[in-house]
C-alpha cells in the first residue's frame, strides 16, 4: 500500500471508530488506541485469515480502536469506582477481625 492510500485507509479507519463510538476521536484516543489495535488485527489475520478480504477494510480496524477505546474508559472507571469503594465494616466503623481457631475432633471410638 502506497504512503496516500495507507493515509486515506488510516483516515477511513479513525472515521469509522468515530461513528462506532458516536463521537469524534480525539488525537490522545487515537494515538493510545491505534498501535494495539493494529496488533490485534495483524494477529487476527495471521491466525485466521483476512475473510476474504473483509479483515483488512477500515471498518475492521475502526471497530478494533472503537473496542479498545471503550475498554480503556470502562477500566478506568472501575478502577476509580473500586478506589472509592468501602467494605461493608469500613463504613459502619467495625474493623475488627475474628481469628479463627481449628478445633481438632478425636475421630477415635
Amino acid at each position: 500500500m502506497s504512503a496516500p492510500e495507507s493515509r486515506r485507509f488510516l483516515e477511513d479507519a479513525r472515521d469509522e471508530a468515530s461513528g462506532y463510538l458516536g463521537r469524534e476521536l480525539t488525537d490522545a484516543e487515537w494515538a493510545e488506541a491505534y498501535p494495539p489495535a493494529a496488533q490485534k488485527l495483524s494477529s487476527i489475520i495471521r491466525r485466521y485469515g483476512d475473510r476474504g478480504g473483509d479483515r483488512r477494510q477500515p471498518w475492521y480496524l475502526g471497530k478494533l480502536v472503537q473496542e479498545h477505546i471503550t475498554f480503556s474508559i470502562l477500566s478506568r472507571y472501575c478502577a476509580a469506582m473500586s478506589a472509592q469503594k468501602k467494605t461493608a465494616s469500613e463504613e459502619d466503623g467495625l474493623l475488627t477481625t475474628t481469628t479463627i481457631t481449628p478445633k481438632i475432633i478425636n475421630c477415635q471410638s
